[in-house]
């Protein structure tokens, strides 16, 4: 089956939309990929970003040590060549990890909010949206801090500015940008689902959508607790694919995306790569892991991979970003929201993702914090074992 490309200038024309969002309902149940033409994010953010990949990962290898992800709880900083493993194999590739820029929030048992709020204000700059987030949650009286997957949650490890002169302002600005059109491609798959639109704005620390104009707006995470979440912590990854020996090289095993709810990825070079190739000026979408599982395998998340470039080809890069949901929500919270008719289109599934589904509906992995720390323990052992002990990656790893 080919892969639509959907053109997001149809959403706004009342002829078109219709076609667009049936598009979208194929992409959805039966194909697990697509492509997204003319969206909102302008090629000169994506540019600003990209153009910088080889500068950052062409600082010296004492630089990129001391950004290395053994430094931080959050899983967030530098992964050199072969050091992530998928399937219990090495990734061929080197990465920076990057999530959206958010205090620390986890306590550990028996710690003073004060205590909390002091190690929050120890750590590196913050911007104005992590202050802001910082104060609304030691004022948040409704989650329990000590649960240890609240520990992935925390500021990025920044390279150095000289070297790389607007390096961070170049990777906020495309963060925000991917993070707005994440927003509006759930209004759409809303919409697919012919459900309101904005019915999952509160996942993502915003209002619901106001009917006049279409738009969602800012809320205090802290006001009516009970049914808003902490904003998510989106992720992003800068990856380095070099050329391999030999013309098969795994640049990244077979796998299911489950660091968030969509992924947009967008392939900065030539030659081979993911298994759905993108064309100039567009972005791959997959869908999550924790998707496919709330609505009971009739959202497909597709196992894809990627192939190193071979001996011949040049270095690739590529920019994944990953759309966060809710470290305290469950898949069946998720699974509430989504309509009966919808999860009764789920259709006889291959093995493999009966064996992917089963293993978010086990209910110790029914949490989402919980699952993410599982997969951020299994791909990083050795960061497991520095910040959360080997006793918890066994847990996580058996």
């Amino acid at each position: 089956m080919s892969i639509p490309i959907l053109d997001l200038s149809w959403a706004d024309g009342p002829t078109k939309r219709p076609k667009l969002l049936a598009q979208l309902r194929t992409a959805l149940f039966h194909v697990g990929f697509l492509y997204i033409s003319n969206h909102s994010v302008t090629p000169g953010i994506v540019s600003e970003l990209a153009d910088r990949l080889p500068s950052l990962f062409g600082l010296p290898s004492e630089e990129k040590a001391r950004l290395s992800k053994l430094n931080s709880p959050h899983f967030v900083g530098y992964s050199g060549f072969a050091e992530e493993t998928t399937l219990g194999k090495q990734d061929q590739r080197e990465q920076f990890d990057f999530a959206t820029e958010l205090p620390v929030v986890w306590r550990e048992p028996g710690e003073s909010k004060n205590a909390q709020s002091h190690k929050a204000q120890s750590e590196i700059a913050q911007s104005e949206r992590a202050q802001s987030e910082s104060a609304q949650s030691m004022n948040d009286h409704s989650r329990d801090f000590t649960q240890l997957y609240w520990r992935l949650r925390g500021p990025n490890q920044w390279p150095p500015e000289h070297p790389l002169c607007g390096f961070r302002a170049a990777l906020e600005d495309y963060h925000d940008a991917l993070a707005e059109l994440s927003y509006s491609f759930v209004h759409l798959i809303e919409d697919a689902f012919e459900i309101p639109i904005g019915t999952y704005d509160h996942l993502f620390g915003k209002r619901k959508v106001d009917s006049s104009n279409g738009e969602s707006s800012q809320i205090d995470s802290t006001v009516d607790a009970g049914k808003l979440h902490l904003p998510p912590q989106h992720r992003l990854k800068l990856l380095r694919y070099p050329p391999s020996s030999h013309a098969s090289g795994q640049g990244v095993g077979a796998h299911k995306d489950s660091s968030g709810w969509l992924t947009f990825l967008y392939q900065h070079g030539t030659g081979p790569g993911l298994e759905v190739l993108s064309s100039s000026g567009t972005f791959v979408v997959n869908f999550g892991n924790a998707f496919e599982a709330a609505t009971e395998g009739a959202v497909k998340a597709t196992v894809h991979r990627v192939v190193s470039p071979g001996p011949d080809d040049d270095v690739r890069y590529s920019i994944p970003f990953f759309m966060g949901l809710p470290l305290d929500m469950t898949v069946s919270d998720i699974w509430a929201m989504i309509p009966e008719k919808v999860r009764r289109l789920r259709k006889v599934a291959d093995s493999q993702a009966e064996t992917e589904i089963s293993s978010f509906l086990d209910p110790r992995w029914d949490s989402l914090g919980e699952s993410q720390l599982r997969k951020w323990i299994r791909s990083h052992r050795d960061v497991g074992v520095k910040w959360y002990g080997q006793e918890v990656v066994d847990y996580y790893t058996q």
